[in-house]
């Protein structure tokens, strides 16, 4: 009787440290991916705004997509447009992770990876086609290297804290 009550003891106890912790609130270090996540989208949009959609005014686009102008090279028209559609998809993205993260959803820890890492290699993809058009290529890129450097920090940062914590495990259970 006794060894059968030990028995029951060690495997309750075993259970209690394989069962993952819930978490009723976001807490922790992910306070600072909450901040980070808002801010994303919002940074993005502004500079989209600021920066990206001027370009398409009609006198500015023409001189860099009619060919002969001074400004012209081939690439800069899929370049904008690809700049355009990618930031605006990213502050889809990023909108959408805001609210399910709160959610407290399953699926945000493998969003939130997929979101680092895929914007990681969209402004790198971004850089080097910038970089083949000689006007961008001469001039400072030090925001370019910014973001880069901004996007590398974040997704080594982030991506194994998704994969191993029990935090983010035990808060995105619904």
């Amino acid at each position: 009787m006794t060894s059968t009550l030990t028995d029951i003891s060690q495997q309750q106890q075993k259970q209690q440290q394989v069962a993952p912790q819930n978490y009723d609130k976001i807490g922790g270090w992910l306070i600072l991916v909450a901040i980070g996540l808002i801010i994303a989208p919002l940074r993005i949009l502004l500079f989209t705004l600021k920066d990206i959609f001027p370009v398409f005014a009609p006198q500015t686009w023409s001189v860099l997509t009619t060919p002969g102008s001074e400004a012209y090279h081939p690439l800069w028209a899929p370049l904008l447009i690809g700049e355009l559609v990618g930031n605006l998809f990213f502050v889809f993205l990023g909108i959408v992770l805001v609210v399910l993260f709160f959610q407290r959803r399953k699926i945000v820890p493998k969003l939130v990876i997929i979101y680092l890492v895929t914007n990681l290699g969209f402004v790198i993809a971004d850089a080097y086609v910038a970089t083949l058009i000689p006007i961008v290529a001469q001039q400072d890129n030090t925001s370019t290297v910014k973001e880069i450097v901004r996007g590398v920090v974040s997704a080594a940062i982030w991506t194994p804290y998704f994969l191993i914590s029990k935090r983010a495990k035990g808060t995105f259970v619904r």
